[in-house]
């Protein structure tokens, strides 16, 4: 069994997963490397305004990089290259299975539009490293990804990184829970 190496737990190892029956959900983490900033965009939860990284269901596993180029376009309005896989994870339902595969890619941006597809239902805005952190501090496995990013060892950071606080509510903590990092063997 691997262990976590926060706290010396141990991390479930999936080996026979079905990709297949599993909802395969992509993220693109839109950066400016020129800027030091990462892009997100809003939406509407319940009258709500939620800063959120561009992201989609897709229908299969294999070759997910024009489905992230799309969505990133359609709902931010930027176009760029590609960097790399900077998290894999499952998300398990209240039993421990696996139900959905997510997946987080970041993309360096070279092209920003005037217009674009979702322009009227969300804005878009540029945040700093350390506000990105504080807004998707309620995700566990979108802050780790970030952690993975051009911008971890960056030195443009002014301020050390706040590690994310323990979860307040005991649903927080279960819903923290349900991701595990994908173990490839």
């Amino acid at each position: 069994m691997i262990s976590n190496t926060e706290n010396n737990e141990p991390v479930p190892v999936f080996l026979d997963i079905d990709e297949g029956e599993l909802r395969q959900v992509i993220y693109g983490l839109p950066i400016d490397p020129r800027s030091n900033r990462i892009m997100l965009t809003s939406i509407k939860d319940k009258e709500q305004e939620k800063w959120v990284l561009p992201k989609c269901e897709v229908e299969s596993h294999e070759n997910q990089e024009p489905e992230v180029h799309r969505e990133v376009y359609e709902q931010a309005g930027v176009r760029g290259q590609i960097v790399g896989l900077v998290g894999s994870f499952y998300e398990c339902g209240k039993k421990g299975k696996p139900k959905s595969h997510i997946r987080i890619y970041e993309l360096q941006i070279d092209e920003l539009f005037k217009k674009w597809p979702d322009k009227k239902r969300r804005e878009r805005r540029w945040f700093s490293y350390q506000e990105v952190l504080e807004l998707l501090g309620n995700k566990p496995y979108l802050i780790e990804s970030l952690q993975q990013t051009c911008f971890a060892n960056s030195t443009v950071i002014d301020r050390p990184i706040k590690p994310t606080p323990p979860p307040t509510k005991q649903k927080d903590e279960k819903k923290s829970k349900r991701f595990f990092r994908k173990v490839v063997g």
